[in-house]
This record gives structure tokens, C-alpha cells and sequence, in this order.
């Protein structure tokens, strides 16, 4: 009996071995999966920066052109040839300066011929009046002897006949009067159809003479001595350099959150631009269609909104024909709580920006943006100043409870 429990017993005790074993192995397992699962995992190197205080702006940037005021392209008023310029660019001018004369030869020549028509014209008038006045004074004497007839035939002295053929001759003296009233009108309508036709001339000749309408400084010379022009061919450009404006073509979308009167900044186009200050001073009421000649150039360009930006003071280094930078503010804010728009994450519904909780692992912040720039938003709700907000890397993405390494930037 003791033989079988023996042999009982040596049989199963391998199956105890295998249970052991088994079980021995589960616990190891499980225990790998815990390590494995509270392992520290390695910390991904991101950058934060600190949320601070300052000022925010609302911008609408656009380019533009500078131009001086009153400044005017000036064009040839009829064809002919250039006799002469007088000036160059960066000339200064006075108002009425002559600035270059056309060759107008056969208008001269129109011109005295003119004068001479009007002089023998005035002489002309002249005799017709003293015709006149012969006239009036012949018809004064017929009516004196008329006058003295009719006493002698009231007494009988002399036959009737005699006072008839008198009133004849004072009718004709009558009438030759009246022709010679009527030569004088004619004479001197004629002398003032003359006389508006050397103005005529006259202006013509002095179309040949082109002057400076203010006070300002040449900026371009299209034409040269000897050159020949067409009508309305582009002579010269000036301005005032006084004062200085910027026209710019907004989009009917930046139009509509511009209103006159607004700051401006203004700076030439690349890096460490001196900034110059003015104010929105025109905003056309319509958006225009662009020049035909420029869609066929560009055919993607939309209908734009005609703008002027006016500088409080000459800047004295920007060339007008240059393009610049105009940064219209449409809003400011002292002294709020700013941010970087790089950290702001969009993705879900309310923006929330990364930060580090106290045991290094990266978690979600909401936050309530106001104002919003083009580099800084301003933070209304969710972070205040000096607070650390991380800037997540492209890869590996961020999640909830990630480990992260940082460095201030």
C-alpha cells in the first residue's frame, strides 16, 4: 500500500512542476508588462516662452506708391517738335516758370497775319465811321434848307416844288446814312470775329510755351530738344515736395475695415526700414475695375478700393514712383496680457495653447483670445504674465501626459 502511494505520488509530481513553472512565468510576464508599462519614456525637447505684457495692434498691410503733392504728369497740347527744355530732374520750380517750349512756326506766321487782318479791319471801321459822320452831317443840312424852303413857300416866295424836291434829297441823305450806320456794325462785327481768332491764335502760340502750375520740383524729362510729339504725348513730371502721399489699391475686404483718419505706418520695403507716420486721408466711395491693359498683364487681379495715406511730415528719403509699406492700425491695447500666435492651437473647439504640468508632462490650457495681431494675440482668460507656454514641435505631435524637456527661448 505504502508501494502505491509511492507510485501515486511520483506520478503527479511532475504535473505540480509544470503548474509551478507555468504560474512562475505569468508572474514574470506580468511583472515585464508593468515595467515596461511605467517605464520612463524620453522626454521630447521642446521650446517655451513666456507670456508677458505689452501693447497689441490690428493691422491691414499693403503696399503703395509715393507721390508728392500736386503731382502731375504734363502733356504735349497739340503735335509738333520741342524747341527746348529748360529744366532736369531735381530742378526746383516756381509757379508760371517756363519748363520747356514747342516749335509752332506756322502758327507765328498764322498769328501776324491775324494782327495784320485786324489793322486793316480798324481802318477799315474807322472810314465807315467818318462815312457816318459825313453822312449825319449832309442829313443836317438837307433839313436846314428843308426848313428854310417851307418859310419861303409859306410866303409865297417860292413854288412848292421846289420843298418837294428837298424832301427828296433828305430822303437819300436819310438813306445813305442808315447804309453807313449799317457798313459801321458790320465792320465791327467783323472786327471782333478777327479779334477772337488771334485769341484763338494767340492761344495756340502760347500752348507752345509750358509752364509750371506750382511751386515744386521736377522729377522726370520725357523729351529731349528736337524731339517731335504727338497730341497728349507725355512731356515732364513734377510735384511738391512739401508734402508727401502713399496711394495704395486695397481689397474691397480691407476697404471695408478702413475709415479715414486712421494711423499709418509707412516704411520703405526690406529689413530695418525707417518708419514714418501719417493718416488715412481719402477712401474712394466704389471699387473700380482695373486698367484693361493691367488685367491683360495679370488676369487673377481683382476690382480694388483707390486709398491715400497722407504723412504728417515730409519724409525727405522716400522716392516718390517707390513702392512701400503701409501698415494702417485699425485698432490698439496697452498693457495687456500677449502671446506669441505661434503657441495658440486651434484644433479644438475653444483655442488652448501646451504647458508643462509639475511633473514635466505636457497638458492642454484653454484660453479666450481678444484682440488679435499680426504677430501677438492678446490673452483675456487662461494665462497670466510670466507663465511658460510651450512651443510644440511638427513631429513627434504632442499629446495630453507626454513627457516633454524644455529650454526658454
Amino acid at each position: 500500500m505504502q508501494k502505491a502511494a509511492s507510485r501515486g505520488f511520483g506520478l503527479g509530481n511532475p504535473w505540480i512542476a509544470w503548474s509551478g513553472g507555468l504560474a512562475l512565468l505569468s508572474l514574470i510576464g506580468t511583472l515585464a508588462y508593468l515595467f515596461l508599462l511605467n517605464r520612463p519614456t524620453s522626454a521630447v525637447p521642446v521650446s517655451v516662452i513666456r507670456v508677458s505684457r505689452g501693447n497689441i495692434e490690428s493691422t491691414v498691410n499693403q503696399s503703395g506708391t509715393v507721390e508728392l503733392r500736386g503731382q502731375v504728369t504734363l502733356k504735349s497740347p497739340t503735335e509738333g517738335a520741342v524747341e527746348r527744355v529748360f529744366v532736369q530732374p531735381g530742378s526746383r520750380t516756381t509757379v508760371g516758370q517756363t519748363l520747356l517750349t514747342l516749335r509752332y512756326p506756322e502758327r507765328q506766321t498764322a498769328l501776324a497775319n491775324q494782327e495784320l487782318q485786324i489793322q486793316q479791319q480798324r481802318i477799315l471801321l474807322e472810314r465807315e465811321r467818318q462815312r457816318v459822320q459825313e453822312a449825319r452831317e449832309r442829313l443836317a443840312v438837307e433839313q436846314q434848307k428843308r426848313q428854310d424852303l417851307l418859310s419861303l413857300v409859306r410866303e409865297g416866295a417860292i413854288e412848292k416844288q421846289r420843298l418837294l424836291d428837298q424832301e427828296s434829297r433828305i430822303r437819300d441823305a436819310l438813306a445813305a446814312l442808315r447804309d453807313s450806320e449799317a457798313a459801321v456794325g458790320k465792320a465791327m462785327v467783323e472786327l471782333e470775329r478777327l479779334t477772337l481768332e488771334r485769341q484763338r491764335i494767340q492761344q495756340q502760340v502760347q500752348d507752345s510755351i509750358v509752364s509750371s502750375p506750382i511751386d515744386g520740383v521736377i522729377l522726370d524729362v520725357r523729351v529731349r530738344d528736337n524731339d517731335g510729339v504727338q497730341y497728349r504725348t507725355d512731356l515732364l513730371t513734377l510735384g511738391d515736395p512739401r508734402q508727401e502721399f502713399i496711394r495704395m489699391r486695397l481689397s474691397t475686404l480691407d476697404a471695408a475695415r478702413i475709415k479715414v483718419s486712421q494711423s499709418a505706418r509707412v516704411s520703405m520695403i526690406g529689413p530695418d526700414a525707417k518708419v514714418f507716420w501719417g493718416r488715412v486721408q481719402a477712401l474712394y466711395p466704389q471699387a473700380l475695375e482695373p486698367d484693361p491693359n493691367e488685367r491683360g498683364n495679370r488676369p487673377s487681379q481683382q476690382v480694388y478700393v483707390p486709398a491715400t495715406v497722407r504723412l504728417d511730415r515730409p519724409s525727405g528719403s522716400l522716392l516718390p514712383g517707390s513702392q512701400v509699406n503701409v501698415e494702417v492700425i485699425l485698432e490698439q491695447r496697452p498693457n495687456v496680457i500677449t502671446l506669441s500666435t505661434e503657441a495658440i492651437q486651434r484644433e479644438a473647439k475653444q483655442p488652448f495653447v501646451w504647458v508643462r504640468d509639475r511633473d514635466g508632462r505636457a497638458q492642454q490650457q484653454p484660453v479666450t483670445i481678444g484682440l488679435e495681431g499680426l504677430l501677438t494675440v492678446e490673452i483675456t482668460h487662461g494665462l497670466q504674465p510670466n507663465d511658460e507656454v510651450i512651443l510644440p514641435p511638427v513631429e513627434p505631435p504632442l499629446k495630453p501626459g507626454m513627457l516633454v524637456t524644455t529650454g526658454a527661448r
